[in-house]
């Protein structure tokens, strides 16, 4: 956008200013650059870092106008009165006082900023969400909703970041900028051909230089509606552990507790269904809590890594109403590999508690119908698991589970699990995550009347019980604070 008959500020906070928000339009402009020894020259500098910069792309440098105002300011401004008669001298002036030099291509402000520290921010709100770094970067963590479009897979950014250091900076970035094309041409056909140009699309890469701004620029030049992050995913991830650290506390929790097999994921959904805010860290975990709980719907592949843990915790949590409650299933500390965040833990610990229970057959009917492939095609896997088990139960019993299982006399097999194992497992964890639930003297759990959870017994697994429950919590329970 251009602004007739605007002049160039000659102030050191206004050519600040201008200098900035023209950088951010156009950093990815490819621009004249004057041979050593011409005017100017000094004046301009290589953006990026070495560990992201894999284009050989030249902008005026911001330190620079920073430290040379005057002189800067005094050009542009001079430039602009020797010629304020031309029509064509005019377009050259921005709304943002910055007027760029007649050897330099001004592309306009064509990418806007995503700020991801904002309260604002919200994936969701876009159409797509391109991350553009390695695929490893991408499955290690990435924003939620984000789609990998790598313009450099890992092999390639590795063979780039050798010929940077072991050959040459600039043979890297050339042939860092022909393998980014190639890639680029792929994603184009692959994500965008058939969307219409009101599209929305964020983008970011690492630290929100060349690999985000590479793609951000084509797609605003040919008409999409294009954000990058500033600061990329490294911002991201400081934004997402301060806010489990600070913003976290902020929220009231109400545990959902109760031994293994009573369906709490299943109470969980129902509030989840009646409008309640609820979270189901075991879902975010991909895991169940215990050393048979390998989610097989993600093929056993493992569990996500701390930091993606922690990304949809977050995003899940900035979607809530601090002044409500948030109905949480009672975990350890740890579920599986990851950990849930110091702050949540604490106020889960110190939040309100009811302790469902159901009767032992509909508990062995559940497990049965959720753990289902140890009794078909992953019955080696049980036996290894049950292996594990041998230091906290003895090697005797679990060489009675195996006998069980080898004779598929499944029900019985999952009753002394639950009782020998589980239950007794359930109990220590207990008193470790809300020893307020219990006497100190004498051991024994309180009451409700006397500071302690609240118990709900349900008689079946029906879904009409379950949603019946979830009604009477959030009756009960679900106000505001």
């Amino acid at each position: 956008m251009l602004a007739r008959g605007c002049s160039a500020t000659t102030t050191t906070t206004a050519s600040t200013t201008a200098t900035a928000a023209a950088m951010s339009a156009t950093r990815m402009a490819m621009v004249v650059v004057p041979k050593t020894g011409e005017k100017g020259t000094k004046h301009r500098t290589r953006i990026g870092n070495n560990n992201n910069n894999n284009l050989g792309v030249f902008v005026p440098s911001r330190r620079r106008r920073m430290t040379t105002t005057t002189t800067t300011a005094s050009a542009f401004a001079a430039a602009s009165s020797s010629s304020s008669s031309s029509e064509n001298t005019k377009e050259e002036v921005r709304r943002d006082n910055f007027t760029y030099p007649p050897e330099y291509l001004d592309l306009g402000p064509r990418i806007k900023k995503a700020l991801v520290d904002s309260a604002e921010f919200d994936p969701e709100s876009y159409d797509l969400v391109c991350d553009v770094r390695s695929p490893s970067e991408y499955n290690d963590d990435h924003v939620p909703f984000a789609i990998s479009t790598p313009v450099l897979t890992d092999k390639q950014r590795e063979e780039i970041g050798t010929m940077y250091v072991q050959v040459d900076p600039f043979e890297a970035k050339k042939l860092g900028a022909k393998l980014t094309s190639e890639n680029l041409s792929k994603i184009l056909e692959r994500h965008f051909l058939h969307l219409p140009k009101t599209t929305k699309v964020c983008v970011y890469c690492f630290r929100g230089g060349e690999r985000s701004l590479s793609l951000a620029h084509v797609l605003s030049r040919i008409g999409f509606d294009v954000s990058y992050v500033p600061g990329g995913y490294k911002k991201y991830r400081e934004t997402t552990l301060k806010y489990l650290k600070e913003e976290a506390a902020k929220f009231h929790f109400h545990v959902i507790a109760g031994k293994t097999g009573c369906a709490k994921g299943k109470l969980l959904d129902a509030l989840e269904k009646r409008g309640a805010q609820v979270i189901d860290l075991e879902r975010f975990a991909e895991h169940r809590g215990s050393v048979l709980g390998e989610d097989p719907e993600n093929g056993f592949v493992g569990q996500p890594s701390q930091k993606m843990f922690d990304s949809r915790l977050a995003h899940k949590m900035r979607k809530f109403d601090e002044k409500r409650v948030i109905f949480v299933e009672g975990e350890s500390s740890m579920i599986g590999k990851v950990q849930i965040p110091t702050t949540t833990w604490k106020r889960m610990g110190e939040g309100k508690a009811t302790i469902l229970s159901i009767p032992m057959e509909h508990r062995v009917k559940w497990i049965r119908q959720n753990y289902e492939h140890f009794e078909t095609t992953e019955v080696p896997r049980l036996l290894e698991k049950l292996q594990v088990l041998e230091k906290r139960v003895g090697n005797e019993r679990v060489n009675q589970w195996r006998s069980l299982v080898a004779e598929k006399k499944w029900d019985q097999f999952v009753e002394e699990i639950l009782v020998h194992h589980y239950d007794r497992a359930y109990d220590q964890a207990s008193r470790r995550s809300r020893p307020n639930d219990f006497d100190e003297k004498s051991g024994e759990r309180k009451r409700a009347d006397q500071g302690g959870a609240d118990e709900l017994f349900l008689e079946n697994l029906e879904e009409k019980t379950y949603d019946e429950a979830a009604k009477h919590l959030i009756e009960k329970y679900d106000k505001v604070l």
